[in-house]
């Protein structure tokens, strides 16, 4: 893929001090992190929408290519503001004097274009690197799996609650509310999902 390509500072240019390539490697395992959640929350709601149209039980190997899919846009973002990021870069080592506005970069923001570029870098790096890494995947649609069965069980609980309140505040409460439960569970358990989920 020829998005795969990572951007290289111009020839010309000095290797990055200590200090730079420490701030390089904090900035880029922030921004691993990051990408890490979002594939995490992309999956998670890919597990959703199986938890309404799929009635077989959970099998995480389904969510090997749609955790790939949200690792590679995750990736190929990365470089493709690291492309815009190198363009800045290449254009404020050329210029000096204050900017004149938001995003007018001058010689002054050079380290910091320069540890932003770097991290860019290391994070669509580290992220294609995983595609192949079955453990790491696997890993994530966990963390997925999790979220997505405790956001369901809080909405399940907050919309059992709202009925005991308008239907069931009698003094059977306690004894009645795993039968309630159950029955809620299984009558309502798919609108639930299907109004919790995001539209694609």
């Amino acid at each position: 893929m020829a998005g795969w390509r990572i951007w290289r500072k111009d020839s010309f240019v000095d290797e990055p001090t200590p200090e730079i390539l420490e701030s390089i490697e904090n900035s880029a395992e922030d921004g691993l992190a990051m990408a890490r959640l979002g594939a995490i929350m992309a999956v998670k709601n890919k597990i959703l929408v199986q938890a309404i149209t799929g009635p077989e039980a959970f099998d995480p190997g389904l969510f090997i290519e749609p955790a790939k899919e949200a690792v590679t846009m995750l990736a190929v973002e990365s470089l493709e503001t690291a492309a815009t990021v190198s363009a800045d870069l290449k254009r404020a080592r050329k210029l000096r004097g204050e900017a004149m506005y938001r995003d007018d970069y001058r010689r002054g923001d050079v380290k910091n274009l320069t540890i932003r570029l770097g991290s860019l870098e290391k994070v669509a790096q580290s992220l294609k690197d995983n595609l192949e890494n079955e453990e790491w995947l696997r890993a994530l649609i966990t963390e997925a799996h999790e979220l997505a069965w405790a956001e369901l069980s809080r909405e399940m609980e907050r919309s059992l609650d709202r009925k005991e309140a308008s239907e069931f505040g009698d003094e059977n409460y306690e004894e009645e509310r795993k039968d309630r439960l159950r029955q809620f569970i299984n009558l309502d358990l798919a609108q639930l999902i299907e109004e919790q989920t995001p539209e694609y």
